[in-house]
């Protein structure tokens, strides 16, 4: 009896050591692993272990396209939004949140937020063809639908998040005015003339994000 508890001691010892030996990169390899297997709730959990070991922009960042992944967008959004203050002046990765985050609102039909986050986007990288069509999609559905495309839906359900949603705009606005300047009309303009010379294309797009595509169009790191 005596030896048994000695060996659950030892164990116990054991599991601890290894634990503190684990590291924050480790722990976001392993949600990296997970995630590329589609294991998103077991990826939230390593990331979420990364952040308790040192908060970064990266575990940040992933933990927020995990739990895109399992369709919790509210707190993706906010795990977007700590990615960003951390991520300091790196333009590229910056350009990959705001993309994310701009995702997430054309999918909760917030077209007129989408489209501030996507204008953000492509501020820190001009070149991304995908989030230019993005932003001709955003601004085409914000066009057709002037009150942000709220309609439609559970009405309950949509209650129910307005809150959530409002804390959200909330933490994104002041965000946006930290770190960004209001792009001008004539600069969005030029970034959307060569989607708007294919209408074709912009047009199955839209039928692309109406039917859930933006959880495929992640940007990651």
């Amino acid at each position: 009896m005596m030896n048994r508890y000695i060996l659950t001691i030892i164990l116990a010892a054991s599991y601890v050591a290894a634990q503190a030996q684990t590291s924050d990169r480790d722990y976001i390899r392993l949600g990296n692993a997970a995630y590329r297997q589609n294991a998103y709730n077991k990826a939230e959990v390593y990331y979420t272990k990364a952040l308790e070991k040192k908060p970064s922009a990266e575990a940040y960042f992933n933990l927020g396209n995990a739990l895109t992944m399992q369709r919790q967008d509210s707190t993706a959004f906010q795990r977007y939004t700590q990615s960003l203050e951390l991520v300091g002046n790196n333009n590229l990765k910056k350009a990959k949140i705001y993309h994310n985050m701009g995702n997430l609102q054309y999918a909760s039909r917030n077209y007129q937020d989408a489209v501030e986050l996507y204008k953000a986007s492509l501020r820190c990288n001009p070149s991304d063809n995908e989030t230019r069509y993005n932003l001709a999609m955003a601004q085409h559905m914000l066009k057709n639908n002037p009150n942000n495309g709220g309609g439609g839906g559970n009405n309950n359900q949509d209650n129910q998040q307005q809150d959530e949603k409002k804390q959200d705009q909330q933490e994104q606005q002041q965000q946006q005015k930290k770190n960004q300047q209001d792009m001008s009309q004539e600069a969005a303009d030029q970034l959307l003339n060569s989607a708007q010379q294919d209408e074709k294309n912009v047009q199955r797009k839209v039928k692309e994000k109406q039917s859930g595509q933006p959880r495929r169009l992640q940007k990651d790191w």
